[in-house]
């Protein structure tokens, strides 16, 4: 306390160093020293020593701080002789204040000023923007959406045009491995997500321009031997990108055929690159741009390419990517190709995804059954090689299919009979006791008998569960009724 207290720049720093790294936002000390930081975010003090108070509140303030500091923080946002330094270090340390206790901000008051600074110099903008995203993002999930926000979006789009076109010229201060201002671009991209497509036609040219630009200058940043940091920047913005594109096209604002198809034509080149974690964002974004109408025929062309990354990848991450795509891009014409290789995957699939797994070979199944024995066929096929993993819900439904098809009892009765009388999963057993006991007077035949059926399912009643014991038991009354040679035993 001292310390912070004290007149030279040298003891300020240290007592704000140590209440940094010594203190969390609960510590009871804070309170004590509130006073003496709302003294040095006195506008009349001078800027270096504001900045080690902002620092400091943006690292450690809670509730208690904000309640006390947050109009000093904001005078010195919206303070026009604030200079640069100070104004940046205000909007992230406001960000924080808001973070812990948003209804203290007067966001009509704070919005206005803060939007103004998108036309700043760089550095501010930056800080600028990632305030604005946490307002925006917050009023966002607890709508509605303030007015006054809205403003942003013709400055932001305007930024973004100049620092997409402007890219190969001069400032080279602002430049990441000759990338302009990247984290800059990244945030122009992620506070568009927030809104929707522009009404106004100049900001729509503009917007669409520079999303071309930045997708058509990617293709030739990206080329092989760019060194690594500048790739993942380059990759960060055109991820970006596409997750505004995707933003728009979900919402039915987006039309730009062209530009779809190339967005997915960059992820297809993206899924077969060496590098992990692009594969892995490239298939991210991949399986969302396939729920927008009219990408899927563009996408299904990489089939071949996420084939390999499910069976091959050693990064089970990807391999779960690999599976959520096969998922989305499924449909009539490739529904039996891909299930097929869910169920050879199925086989190797480790542990923590195969329920999972399971779960969406009988989602797609019966989505896309052109003949519902083929459907029979793949629900047993799953019993066999993971009942382990096969929830209650999913045989309900195998049942339930069943019943209300009177061309399928016969086949489903005849199947599960043939599955009994070899080695089954318990959850493949209560399947069959159902069925069998339902739709026992189809099966009669010289070749199967009451007997028979009741042979099969009783070789597996004393291995099975109580609850399992008690639906085969149901089974051997229903035999009872239909065959009557068995009733006297």
């Amino acid at each position: 306390m001292q310390l912070i207290t004290a007149k030279t720049y040298s003891e300020k720093k240290t007592g704000y160093t140590v209440c940094s790294i010594m203190f969390n936002e609960r510590h009871e000390l804070l309170t004590m020293i509130t006073q003496a930081i709302k003294n040095d975010l006195n506008k009349e003090t001078p800027e270096i020593i504001q900045c080690l108070a902002l620092s400091m509140v943006a690292n450690v303030g809670g509730r208690n701080m904000s309640d006390a500091l947050w109009k000093d923080v904001c005078l010195l946002l919206t303070s026009g002789t604030s200079k640069s330094i100070v104004r940046k270090k205000a909007c992230l340390c406001l960000l924080k204040l808001f973070k812990r206790a948003p209804d203290n901000i007067e966001v009509d008051a704070v919005a206005p000023k803060v939007i103004a600074m998108i036309g700043d110099e760089y550095g501010v903008a930056t800080s600028a923007l990632t305030l604005l995203i946490g307002l925006v993002g917050y009023y966002t999930q607890k709508p509605p959406v303030p007015p006054v926000f809205e403003d942003a979006v013709p400055k932001t789009i305007r930024l973004l045009q100049k620092l997409a076109f402007k890219a190969t010229r001069s400032h080279n201060d602002y430049k990441y491995y000759g990338t302009l201002c990247p984290w800059l671009q990244i945030r122009c991209l992620r506070l568009l997500q927030y809104f929707p497509f522009p009404s106004r036609d100049e900001d729509k040219k503009r917007l669409e321009d520079t999303i071309g630009k930045i997708l058509s200058t990617e293709k030739k940043k990206t080329s092989k031997g760019a060194k690594a940091n500048k790739s993942n920047a380059d990759h960060a913005i055109l991820f970006e990108c596409l997750n505004l594109i995707i933003h728009y096209a979900q919402n039915g604002e987006f039309h730009n055929r062209a530009m779809l198809e190339k967005a997915a034509a960059l992820l297809g080149r993206f899924v077969a690159l060496k590098e992990a974690n692009i594969r892995y964002l490239g298939l991210d974004c991949m399986a969302r741009l396939a729920k927008v109408e009219g990408t899927l025929p563009k996408i299904q062309e990489q089939l071949t390419t996420i084939q390999y990354s499910l069976h091959k990848d050693l990064d089970i991450s990807i391999r779960k990517r690999a599976l959520d795509m096969l998922f989305v891009m499924c449909d009539e014409s490739n529904a039996p190709k891909i299930i097929q290789e869910l169920l050879v995957f199925l086989h190797a699939a480790e542990y923590q995804i195969r329920e999972e797994l399971v779960l969406k070979i009988a989602i797609l199944a019966e989505r896309f059954a052109t003949d519902l024995r083929w459907y029979i066929d793949v629900i047993l096929k799953l019993l066999t090689l993971a009942g382990d993993y096969i929830s209650d819900d999913i045989w309900y439904r195998v049942i339930q299919i069943v019943t209300n098809n009177e061309r399928l009892q016969k086949y489903a009765a005849l199947t599960m009979y043939k599955a009994l009388e070899g080695k089954i999963h318990e959850n493949g057993i209560k399947v069959g006791g159902y069925i069998i006991g339902e739709f026992c007077d189809q099966m009669f035949s010289k070749k199967i008998t009451g007997r028979n059926l009741f042979n099969v399912l009783n070789r597996h009643f004393p291995t099975s569960s109580p609850s399992t014991q008690a639906l085969l038991l149901s089974a051997f009354v229903k035999l009872a009724n239909t065959f009557e040679d068995l009733r006297p035993e």
